[in-house]
């Protein structure tokens, strides 16, 4: 009787919140209203369609046109971007490899790489997370396909349970940092307030990547020297037969990410041959499926599209609403009152998307915080690549961080333990990626940098005042300058014009003068010719 008062009790709260929120008003209403949706457990395209609906309706009521044009505005935009193609394709390659022997493959070369280093199987493991990412782009598919292989394959080499599960959960977060990124495809359509090439996106993703990725392989050379793990010798027969047996998976991010770099096809060509090249080599090359498993596949992965797409829309015309009641504006003013330097808004900043990524799997948080806080970064003079990199590397980290950190679900299912456990295995691993985030944060040559020199040139491409593209830090927003003219008002710029007039009427008379002097000089020299 005892345990039945315990579940109730969180619902009757729920409850009471419910019923209590309306009476605090419009924001208490709705907040109540996606509360009771939550409840009964709806999906997430629901929770942001009764936010953006709600929205529209209590503050607006639908009562100009242009209102109802916000969701037709939301799809017309999303037909605009010839980028988001590339999701469901990076989907449907990353589904047919983790059904495939990809993963295995590479798994095998990295052991045979570098599995006779102290802690090598371990590091071993981790490269080959980063392998799998850099093709599939997708983190718990990278958590599922490497970890089913190492997770058991580290505890019998001689690993602690607890690291390995950290280990191989913790890596596998690495799918959408490292290119080509579900989120960082999905960042340059929702920021719309910069112009941002996903490639170049892409390539600021190779940095911050390795910091990760070398952090996790330091920590496992530390623990295989600490746990006295034997290794094996290493062979180079087995490196040759490892290299030859995994040759198209190995050839697989050298096609991608070299074709886009060298110029040979953007990133939503490079996604539409992803597709191909994995079901090539999983059907005829490595013969791990048949071609009567491939539609299933694609069935799944459509349904995901669909339901993405709506959360996308609604997104989209929530970030409108925002902006026509001037929301990000005031926080932007807010922010600016408090007179914070640079440092510490981006001390402020992490620590917001941290908790973000508590309660949010990364694209929802994408959809709803990108539109509120890129505007304030812009603002702060944060270069908007160096933003979306700070967002993805956060959320990376929330995907290993309670309630809804995504990989510690797939990892608590796959390994049969309880949630409890994978938590207590992931909490070194994130202190470490910590001090990562603060190096990518407070050093951005690590991801722009990088990403520029890669790509040439440099990013900060902004729509200016007429939506044209121009080399500006700013994002559409007005300079300070501009914001100084304006709250001084119009008898200001009307005595400007003035001043401005003056020498302008000067230089004119000085012009003309100087036209009739050189008229007089010309007749005089024919008079004197005659």
């Amino acid at each position: 009787m005892t345990d039945v008062k315990k579940r109730k009790l969180p619902f009757l709260i729920f409850v009471g919140l419910i019923l209590f929120l309306p009476f605090l008003g419009k924001g208490g209403l709705l907040a109540a209203a996606i509360l009771a949706a939550a409840i009964v457990g709806s999906p997430l395209f629901v929770l942001i369609g009764i936010g953006t609906l709600g929205a529209l309706f209590l503050w607006s009521g639908f009562r100009e046109p242009v209102e109802f044009t916000i969701l037709i505005e939301g799809i017309r935009s999303l037909a605009d971007s010839p980028t988001l193609l590339a999701i469901p394709f990076f989907i449907m390659s990353g589904a047919v490899m983790s059904k495939g022997q990809i993963s295995q493959r590479l798994v095998d070369f990295a052991q045979a790489f570098i599995g006779w280093v102290p802690g090598g199987m371990a590091m071993s493991a981790v490269i080959a997370c980063m392998l799998f990412a850099a093709i599939s782009g997708s983190s718990p598919a990278t958590v599922v396909a490497i970890g089913s292989m190492m997770g058991p394959a580290l505890v019998a080499a001689g690993y602690q349970e607890r690291f390995s599960h950290g280990l191989l959960t913790s890596a596998g977060s690495l799918g959408i940092l490292i290119p080509p990124s579900i989120p960082m495809i999905v960042y340059p359509i929702v920021n719309q307030g910069a112009v941002i090439e996903v490639e170049r996106l892409f390539a600021s993703g190779f940095g911050p990547g390795l910091v990760m990725g070398s952090i996790l392989i330091g920590y496992s050379f530390y623990q295989g020297l600490v746990d006295k793990v034997p290794t094996s010798p290493f062979k180079f027969k087995k490196l040759v037969e490892a290299t030859r047996d995994g040759f198209w998976a190995l050839m697989f991010p050298l096609l991608i990410l070299g074709g886009i770099y060298g110029g040979i096809f953007n990133a939503v060509e490079a996604a539409a041959i992803s597709v191909v090249y994995a079901v090539v080599v999983e059907v005829w090359l490595h013969r791990a499926l048949t071609l009567k498993n491939v539609p299933t596949i694609f069935g799944e992965t459509g349904v995901f599209l669909g339901s993405f797409l709506v959360i996308l829309i609604m997104a989209l015309a929530l970030g409108e609403f925002l902006e026509k009641e001037e929301i990000p504006d005031q926080m932007v003013q807010w922010i600016q009152a408090k007179d914070l330097a640079q440092w510490q808004f981006l001390l402020l900043l992490n620590a917001m998307l941290l908790a973000v990524g508590m309660m949010m799997d990364i694209l929802s948080a994408m959809f709803v915080f990108v539109p509120l806080l890129a505007p304030i970064a812009e603002s702060m003079g944060v270069d908007p690549m160096h933003f979306g990199i700070i967002f993805i590397v956060n959320l990376e980290i929330g995907y290993l961080t309670p309630p809804v950190g995504l990989n510690l679900f797939v990892a608590s299912a796959l390994w049969e333990r309880g949630i409890g456990h994978i938590i207590r295995a992931v909490a070194p691993f994130v202190g470490l990626m910590l001090i990562g985030l603060g190096l990518i944060t407070w050093y951005p040559q690590l991801s722009i940098g990088l990403g520029n020199a890669i790509m040439g040139g440099e990013s900060g491409m902004m729509m200016d005042g007429d939506g044209e593209d121009g080399e500006t830090e700013g994002s559409g927003m007005p300079t300070m300058e501009e914001m100084m003219r304006e709250a001084q008002g119009l008898d200001e710029d009307a005595e400007d014009e003035e001043e401005t007039d003056e020498p302008e009427d000067e230089l004119e008379d000085e012009l003309e003068d100087e036209l009739e002097d050189e008229l007089e000089d010309a007749e005089d020299e024919e008079d004197q010719e005659q």
